[in-house]
């Protein structure tokens, strides 16, 4: 059954009273009271390990998020991305993903960068305050650019190195925006980079955000220009042109860069 799910707009500590729903991690692992139970419907924990925050409303309750020292007996450790991945719900996926990029800044910024101080909840927004010299921190964003490159009835594919691509599965390519470039200017770089091919015509499609640890995924698609494939091998195991009609494995539709490859594909259908 699909869940509603809202932000909340700020990080609340103090949650005893309040609230209602509560996720909990263990390390890098998603927490189940029970093997088929919804991450937010675990019974409240005592002594927590670090800050528990407010994350926001899971069907009209508030719905906390911490972390444990261990795993309660009787509860499941699941691997995160194997969660995001198998989650039937676009509301599922949003309040885990959310969840885990807030706990994961949350343990490690505990001290203001600018006077050493500990920092604490700001009490208005999604931030954390330094009560020496009030810098507020707030959750940290990566932007990232993911391109379908294509070449006609043609897209470019890649496999890379990362211990998560294990997979037989072919993905888009990808890169982080460096500082004072744009996303369409990190796409060009990008691909040029981790393929040696020149694209144009750079064309945004749609967004995601991925939390390892923290991206935001800017997918676009982008036309051939010029060059022969000669990929990064430090960063891709190995590349190459499909036809839209007989593709290889690729990733899944719950994912940016399953939707991009579809959205290309759908024009041949």
């Amino acid at each position: 059954m699909a869940v509603s799910f809202s932000y909340h707009p700020a990080l609340v500590s103090g949650l005893e009273s309040g609230a209602r729903r509560h996720i909990y991690f263990h390390d890098d692992k998603l927490l189940l009271p029970a093997p088929d139970a919804q991450p937010w419907d675990a019974e409240e924990i005592e002594n927590p390990e670090g800050p528990v925050f407010l994350l926001g409303e899971v069907d009209g309750v508030s719905c906390s998020v911490g972390s444990l020292k261990q795993t309660p007996s009787g509860w499941t450790e699941v691997g995160l991305r194997d969660y995001l991945l198998g989650c039937d719900e676009i509301d599922d996926f949003r309040i885990v993903n959310a969840a885990s990029q807030l706990l994961y800044w949350l343990r490690t910024q505990n001290f203001c960068s600018r006077c050493g101080e500990r920092l604490g909840f700001n009490e208005k927004d999604r931030g954390l305050r330094c009560h020496g010299c009030g810098y507020i921190s707030y959750p940290k964003v990566s932007p990232c650019v993911i391109v379908v490159v294509h070449r006609g009835d043609e897209i470019l594919l890649a496999r890379s190195h990362r211990s998560f691509s294990k997979l037989p599965a072919f993905s888009c390519l990808a890169g982080f925006i460096e500082a004072g470039e744009s996303a369409e200017e990190a796409v060009v770089r990008e691909v040029m980079e981790e393929s040696g091919v020149l694209v144009s015509d750079i064309e945004y499609v749609t967004s995601q955000a991925w939390p390892f640890p923290h991206q935001l995924m800017l997918g676009y698609h982008a036309r051939y220009v010029s060059g022969d494939l000669n990929i990064d091998t430090t960063e891709l195991k190995e590349a190459a042109w499909f036809k839209v009609d007989q593709l290889p494995a690729v990733s899944p539709m719950k994912t940016i860069a399953g939707r991009l490859i579809d959205a290309y594909v759908a024009k041949f259908r």
